[in-house]
């Protein structure tokens, strides 16, 4: 599910701004870096163009393997893991003591050939906002980003600590990622039936606590 208000923003200062709204969706559409290219980017995706470094990306140049980049792996967002919802009590479940929830809003991928192997480039935005037990201040929130076989076997996986500050005087904030150390071997069937999984991992932030508090 894509907000419609994804239409209006841009990169400002390097965080986004605008209207994303909170998804609960397993899947977003944003990934479809092959519309940038035909349109100059006007319709670009925002995770498109986040990926690209520009919010205003020219037309694509004829890239070097066509084939590397029209096999890529599509991005698909893990059921139940759009969204991560930070509690002030432990264990609570009680939507009045959440502190705050991080959603996914868009995604996009990139990849390049290395020979045998394949550079791939993910970007993801999403939003955190406060609930009613939340207050500004910085957030860490634990997006996982992993690729996966034909038979759903994961061949990269790795958890990415992303902070982000709700500014005082606010109640929400936007935020980009951009993951582009992702390296794999190009298999034999080109990547038929593989996907890049991204998603909150909550195992990810009870470990980034408990390394805070050693």
């Amino acid at each position: 599910m894509r907000s419609g208000g994804l239409k209006r923003l841009g990169l400002v200062s390097g965080l986004l701004a605008g209207a994303l709204a909170l998804s609960a969706c397993s899947t977003v559409g944003g990934d479809q870096p092959q519309q940038a290219g035909q349109d100059g980017g006007q319709n670009a995706s925002l995770a498109t163009k986040l990926i690209m470094g520009t919010p205003n990306p020219p037309p694509l140049s004829e890239p070097v393997d066509t084939q590397i980049k029209r096999d890529c792996p599509p991005v698909d967002v893990l059921d139940g893991a759009a969204a991560f919802r930070a509690y002030a009590t432990p264990g609570s479940a009680d939507p009045f003591d959440i502190r705050y929830q991080a959603s996914i809003a868009d995604t996009a991928r990139e990849c390049s050939s290395l020979g045998v192997e394949a550079a791939i480039r993910v970007g993801v935005t999403g939003r955190v906002i406060l609930g009613p037990k939340g207050s500004p201040g910085s957030f860490r929130l634990p997006l996982r980003i992993a690729v996966v076989d034909e038979k759903g076997v994961p061949v990269y996986s790795r958890m990415h600590p992303i902070d982000v500050t709700v500014p005082a005087g606010q109640t929400q904030a936007d935020f980009p990622h951009i993951e582009d150390g992702v390296v794999v071997p190009i298999p034999a069937n080109r990547f038929r039936g593989w996907k890049i999984m991204v998603g909150y991992d909550p195992s990810g932030a009870t470990q980034t606590r408990a390394s805070r508090a050693r």
